[in-house]
C-alpha cells in the first residue's frame, strides 16, 4: 500500500483530480486557479457597443468553444507542457499512466466540447480597451462574481500564467495520476477519470505572454450523446442543485462554424447578474448618448472610462 501522507499531498494538486480524489476527506489548500467572489465581487468583460447591448438585453453570456479563442494556440500550449513533463521525464511516470494520460487529451478533443468566456478583474484596462472593446469605442459589462460562482452553473477558474507554477502544478497532476495506478492497476475506470480532469485543467493555463490580461475563465463542458452531437447536460450550483441544460447553437466564427451557448445572467430573485458598464474612452459622441439612455433603461450603473488613449 502507498503512503497515505503522499497521496494527499499529491491530492492537493490540481482542483478536477481535487474534486474527486479528496472525496470523504477533510483537507482542502489554496490552489493558483481558484477563484473567490469574496475577494474580487465584479468581474468584466470588455466588448463592442452592439455585444454589449444584446448581452443586457437578453441577459446571457455567450460562451464560445475553445477553438474559436483569438489565440489559437492557448490549449496546446498547456498541452505540450503536459506531453514535454511526461517526455523528459520530469515527474515519475510508467508507461500505463503516460498511455492513459495521452489517450485523454485526444478523447478530450473528439468527445466533449468546452465553452469559454473570458473576463478580467480589471475595470478600467488600456489594454484590452485596446484588443477587446473597439480600440476604446466600446463598452465593458461588470458582472456578479457570486452569481458566477455560486450559481451560473460553470467553472470559474483564475487563468495562470507562470510557466514555472504551470510546470510545478502538471508534475504534480500527474503524480496524483501514477499513485492512482500505483494503488489499484486494474482500476482503469478511475484511472481514466483521474488523467481526464488533469486534461481538462489545462484549459486553466496560458501562455505568460497574456498575463497582462489577468483573465478569469469560465466554462461549460458539453458531451458527445449517442448520436454523436455535442450537447450540455446542465451545471451545478455550489449547493449541489442542477441548472437546466443550455441549448447548443453555431454561428459563423473567425475559424469557422463555431458552437455555443448562452448562459443566463439572471439571479434566483429575479434580478439582474449584470451590475455596471462602462463606456470606451474613444466611444464617439454620436454614439455615447444612445448607449448610455440604453443602459440606464435597464437600471445599470454607468460610467465612462477616463484613461488617456492614444488610438
Amino acid at each position: 500500500m502507498s503512503n497515505p501522507d503522499l497521496r494527499e499531498r499529491h491530492f492537493q494538486s490540481l482542483p478536477a483530480i481535487f474534486s474527486l480524489a479528496t472525496a470523504g476527506h477533510n483537507f482542502r489548500m489554496a490552489l493558483p486557479w481558484d477563484f473567490s467572489s469574496d475577494h474580487c465581487p465584479v468581474v468584466y468583460h470588455y466588448t463592442s457597443i452592439e455585444a454589449a447591448r444584446a448581452i443586457v438585453e437578453n441577459r446571457t453570456f455567450r460562451l464560445s468553444e475553445y477553438t474559436a479563442l483569438n489565440d489559437a494556440s492557448e490549449f496546446s500550449y498547456a498541452r505540450d507542457r503536459l506531453i514535454g513533463l511526461m517526455r523528459d521525464r520530469q515527474v515519475y511516470t510508467d508507461l500505463t499512466t503516460r498511455i492513459f494520460v495521452v489517450s485523454e487529451l485526444e478523447g478530450l478533443t473528439a468527445n466533449t466540447g468546452l465553452m469559454i468566456g473570458s473576463l478580467t478583474p480589471r475595470r478600467d484596462d488600456l489594454g484590452q480597451w485596446r484588443s477587446y472593446a473597439g480600440d476604446g469605442g466600446g463598452c465593458v459589462l461588470g458582472l456578479d462574481a457570486r452569481h458566477l460562482e455560486h450559481d451560473a452553473g460553470v467553472a470559474i477558474r483564475t487563468v495562470v500564467y507562470d510557466e514555472a507554477l504551470v510546470d510545478r502544478m502538471l508534475c504534480l497532476g500527474l503524480g496524483v495520476v501514477q499513485q492512482q495506478l500505483e494503488d489499484d492497476p486494474d482500476d482503469h475506470p478511475t484511472l481514466s477519470d483521474y488523467a481526464r480532469r488533469l486534461c481538462v485543467d489545462l484549459f486553466s493555463m496560458k501562455h505568460p505572454g497574456f498575463a497582462d490580461e489577468r483573465e478569469v475563465r469560465i466554462s461549460r463542458m458539453l458531451v458527445r450523446n449517442g448520436d454523436g452531437a455535442l450537447e450540455d447536460v446542465g451545471g451545478n450550483r455550489t449547493g449541489g442543485e442542477k441548472t437546466p441544460a443550455l441549448p447548443v447553437g453555431l454561428r459563423a466564427g473567425r475559424f469557422g462554424p463555431t458552437r455555443y451557448v448562452d448562459v443566463p445572467l439572471a439571479r434566483q430573485d429575479g434580478s439582474s447578474a449584470i451590475v455596471s458598464v462602462g463606456m470606451g474612452p474613444t466611444m464617439s459622441a454620436d454614439a455615447a448618448p444612445e448607449a448610455s439612455d440604453f443602459f440606464q433603461s435597464h437600471g445599470l450603473e454607468i460610467w465612462r472610462s477616463s484613461l488617456p488613449y492614444r488610438a
